[in-house]
């Protein structure tokens, strides 16, 4: 089968969506022909030349969606007249006006994370599929003491402190002002944060004056990061304005097959995923 994949194919892979597009492409490549465009060269030429001699029997639009991605892959659908057309609501953004544009933009399939999100598309007759994020099982998993300790000697982090780590981006919508609580004298708060999509220099200041550690550089081997730490936060909560993380946050699914427990809110799809124990904690307030 001829797939055609639209998403962000430049840059690090520091953030959920560039993940989810990345590691599409490389395990579709296994079983079908792929073409993989970069979404910013939607103005390009070249990007409609090569996609029209690929002949997709298949257009997936990765990042969002919002208005402009279902016009994109309205676009696309009218100049691949014989492709089938879905999309991934990894990160959903639609203002109340926009929402009443979706019947006449709907995609073949969406491929949905969360219930509320399902809900919504399902509410204007749109053909949607649940789908989580996936996690490398193979690269993320758990360490032993020796090998904890050798990572915290390699990372310059204190042996003798409890770690507790969040992996995302440094911005309010976020919520993770309020780890900044956490640290203290026994207790070391890390946070490894993308930079690809901004970081909010006043959050990352007033973390880094209470003592937490702010690493804004790109890390390859972030499974390394979870293997030293004690355990994992998401204390992200969604609003109906903010959506600061794809909808099954791939951080959290990293900690889990690291097997650290996880404090996390009941955020996208992870309720619907999960049930609490095992290391799993849901915090229905910032207290818990």
């Amino acid at each position: 089968m001829r797939i055609c994949l639209v998403g962000e194919y430049s840059g690090d892979l520091d953030e959920g969506m560039r993940n989810t597009a990345f590691y599409l492409a490389r395990e579709l490549s296994t079983r079908h022909q792929v073409l993989s465009s970069h979404v910013w060269s939607v103005f390009s030429p070249g990007f409609w030349k090569s996609i029209k001699s690929f002949r997709p029997q298949i257009v997936h639009y990765v990042p969002g969606p919002g208005l402009r991605s279902l016009v994109l892959v309205k676009a696309l659908s009218l100049w691949c007249k014989d492709a089938k057309t879905v999309v991934s609501a990894t990160h959903p953004g639609f203002s109340a006006f926009s929402r009443r544009l979706i019947p006449l933009l709907k995609p073949d399939l969406i491929l949905c994370q969360s219930s509320q999100t399902q809900e919504m598309f399902k509410g204007f007759d749109c053909n949607t599929e649940f789908l989580p994020s996936g996690v490398d099982i193979g690269r993320f998993k758990p360490v032993s003491a020796s090998v904890r300790e050798e990572l915290r000697e390699k990372y310059g982090v204190d042996k003798g402190k409890f770690i507790a780590l969040h992996v995302g981006h440094i911005k309010k919508g976020r919520n993770i002002q309020l780890l900044d609580e956490i640290q203290g004298e026994d207790d070391q708060v890390i946070i490894v944060g993308g930079i690809s999509v901004g970081v909010e220099r006043d959050v990352y200041r007033a973390l880094g004056a209470k003592g937490c550690l702010v690493w804004t550089d790109y890390i390859e081997n972030i499974e390394e990061i979870y293997a030293l730490s004690d355990c994992y936060i998401f204390p992200t909560i969604r609003t109906p304005r903010s959506l600061e993380s794809i909808e099954m946050p791939l951080s959290v699914l990293e900690a889990m097959s690291c097997n650290l427990p996880v404090i996390t809110t009941r955020f996208g799809a992870l309720p619907r995923v999960f049930e609490e124990g095992g290391g799993l904690y849901f915090a229905g307030r910032e207290d818990d």
